[in-house]
């Protein structure tokens, strides 16, 4: 769980998760690192998500380049 700028992790499986994001490595890497568009990941399937697109927006801002 990411809440207040703090990670907590848990062992296992607990709950059900807000947003699942299946990512090519690459694609995955370059929309961390702000080198490569989320829109274009997005429309070439390199990345995919279950669950609303401002939550992965939201963790891309727990990494600041």
């Amino acid at each position: 769980m990411i809440r207040d700028k703090t990670i907590r992790v848990e062992h296992g499986q607990v709950g059900s998760p807000d947003l699942r994001v299946t990512a090519d490595s690459r694609a995955w890497l370059g929309f961390l690192r702000k080198e490569r568009s989320l829109v274009w990941a997005l429309l070439t399937l390199k990345i995919r998500l279950n669950g609303s697109p401002r939550l992965l927006l939201a963790f891309g801002k727990c990494f600041p380049s």
